[in-house]
């Protein structure tokens, strides 16, 4: 039997959908960090206990660093990612020194400067992407530095970018920002979070 809905119960359907997958990507994003600090604390005992707190935000700067590497370099063992994004990780969202040199010669000593090193410019190729696409929102933030904080809206571009097909109204597109800033109140405001969201879905608009 054939079921007929309005195009408003469509739109509601879909959009529903797209908030269970806003927070399937944030769910993913704590799941990488969170392995990636087990795999280094199992294998090489290095504890870094901050990097749960920030683990979306974390996740959704490394796992595409990850995926591109575990795409180029098939051969690599999970290990081996593992420590390259731990000192990926470490040189962006820490200023402990002591603890990135110790990763760094880890890294030395298995032979993997090179894909550390191919690692490291995708990482900064990726960050100054996201960072010139912030400042084209133009949102005054308190420090550059602290657009890092923002990483965890990486992931969610594509989204975004589906959400404005479905034509929602400034209300649903509120409720869907205030969502979204529900999972980041630890690390960042909300209330920056949901203006950065409508300047993005704005922009992918236009």
């Amino acid at each position: 039997m054939n079921v007929l809905i309005t195009e408003t119960q469509y739109i509601k359907i879909l959009k529903e959908n797209k908030e269970n997958e806003i927070e399937q990507i944030f769910s993913s994003s704590k799941e990488f960090t969170n392995k990636i600090v087990s795999d280094v604390k199992k294998q090489y005992n290095l504890d870094f206990t901050f990097m749960v707190t920030w683990g979306s935000v974390i996740g959704g700067f490394a796992r595409p660093i990850a995926q591109y590497m575990e795409g180029l370099y098939p051969n690599l063992t999970q290990d081996d990612i593992s420590l390259i994004m731990f000192g990926i990780i470490l040189t962006f969202f820490s200023s402990n020194k002591e603890k990135l040199n110790k990763v760094l010669t880890l890294i030395k000593e298995k032979k993997l400067v090179t894909f550390f090193d191919r690692a490291l410019l995708k990482a900064y190729d990726l960050r100054d992407a996201f960072f010139g696409f912030l400042e084209s929102l133009n949102i005054t933030f308190s420090k550059v530095s602290n657009m890092i904080s923002y990483c965890f809206l990486i992931p969610l571009a594509p989204l975004l970018l589906d959400l404005i097909r479905l034509d929602l109204n400034e209300e649903q597109i509120n409720l869907i920002a205030m969502g979204i800033s529900h999972y980041t109140t630890s690390v960042v405001g909300s209330k920056l979070i949901v203006r950065l969201v409508k300047k993005m879905i704005d922009r992918f608009k236009n």
